[in-house]
């Protein structure tokens, strides 16, 4: 089973702002990957646009694919009281 190129930024997160906000720290580091100077990742994480939530998305299946963290077994990576839900079949790539 091959991994799948790494396409996103994996920028460190503090542990204590995933578990502060219930976000799985997958989900906390696509926030910040792609957090910048117009929209900080407590914005985004508080209220994203349509474009975040979905770039999030691409980039948990891009960490997951290329095992920069691991696939859980339901799928489901906590985005406070939202989830973002990765298909069971990335690593199958």
């Amino acid at each position: 089973m091959s991994k799948l190129p790494l396409q996103f930024r994996t920028p460190d997160v503090d542990a204590e702002w995933a578990d502060s906000r219930k976000t799985h720290m997958a989900v906390a580091t696509a926030i910040h990957a792609i957090s910048g100077p117009l929209r900080s990742a407590e914005a985004i994480w508080e209220a994203p646009t349509w474009a975040e939530w979905d770039t999030v998305h691409v980039a948990v299946e891009n960490y997951v694919g290329a095992g920069v963290f691991p696939a859980e077994d339901d799928g489901r990576y906590q985005w406070g009281e939202e989830v973002v839900l990765v298909s069971q079949s990335i690593d199958e790539a």
